[in-house]
């Protein structure tokens, strides 16, 4: 079992939701405190055949401004994710996976996020990214205290639909383009639950055994030129808790550079299994509803 990460997501096609990831991250200032962003979010994922789903996200940022300067909130774009697991080897414990993830654009005509002009976490263009994904079980290792480690990762890459044009008085954008990017992240896990059942039992308790601590990194890189973005490193370091129906996951957020953010923050999230919970209905691929 790969577990849900929080920064990037795992190559499985399944039928969970997660209820609930909040975060926050003090981010760069020019000069004294710095302001701090707020995220909330959730992610509805749902198979419509054993092998292929889609996953729905949407969120809502707040950025606090230190010293009474103004406040900024607003929803994050809406995000609808297609994807297809496309070979499983259970004797490597190797897993991949392909999708494409639609941002749907806002602002003047568009139709998800907050419209109000400046409104935070939103984008007036949308953007289309194939994603690859890939997981990879250390079970087949000649060394049973490393069988239990993990490494999950994906690679995408975000086209705009609109290029970004600048003028060249100010360097303002001119228009509501942005730039192609690059995306992706690598997580690295080591499950207890493993490690207990597939190693060796060292008579731990049952909490400990449900436990998987882990690092996540995620980043994101201009592409093409002109650009506004910053390229962006994240660290996430934590613990995931898996019970039988439902997860809780928090990890401390580490800032990568400059551009990503000014001090530490955190990330939590609490995600339900349907599978588990709904098994002869919502946990269980659309297609076989009927």
């Amino acid at each position: 079992m790969f577990v849900s990460t929080l920064l990037i997501d795992d190559s499985n096609v399944a039928d969970e939701a997660s209820m609930g990831t909040f975060s926050f991250l003090p981010q760069p200032a020019s000069s004294g405190p710095s302001p701090v962003l707020y995220q909330g979010g959730f992610e509805f994922d749902k198979r419509i055949t054993e092998n292929f789903g889609f996953a729905i996200n949407q969120g809502y940022n707040g950025l606090t401004q230190p010293g009474g300067g103004k406040n900024a909130t607003g929803f994050s774009n809406l995000v609808v994710t297609l994807k297809y697991k496309a070979y499983v080897n259970d004797e490597h414990e190797f897993m991949m996976s392909v999708g494409i993830a639609r941002q749907f654009a806002t602002g003047v005509g568009g139709t998800t996020g907050s419209l109000l002009n400046g409104a935070l976490g939103t984008d007036n263009g949308g953007s289309t990214e194939p994603i690859l994904y890939a997981s990879k079980g250390f079970g087949d290792m000649p060394i049973g205290i490393l069988r239990p480690f993990a490494i999950t990762g994906e690679l995408g890459y975000a086209i705009a639909d609109r290029a970004l044009r600048l003028d060249p008085a100010t360097g303002n954008a001119a228009n509501y383009g942005n730039s192609n990017y690059w995306a992706g992240g690598l997580s690295l896990q080591y499950s207890m639950r493993y490690l207990s059942a597939q190693v060796k039992d060292y008579g731990l308790s049952d909490f400990v055994n449900r436990l998987t601590p882990l690092v996540e990194l995620s980043y994101q890189s201009t592409a093409t030129q002109p650009s506004q973005l910053a390229t962006q490193y994240l660290w996430g370091i934590g613990v995931n808790y898996t019970a039988t129906d439902y997860a809780v996951t928090a990890e401390m957020l580490v800032p990568g550079n400059r551009n990503t953010g000014s001090h530490l923050g955190a990330i939590a999230q609490f995600h339900l299994y349907f599978d588990d919970m709904f098994p002869d209905s919502l946990g269980k691929p659309i297609a076989e509803w009927f």
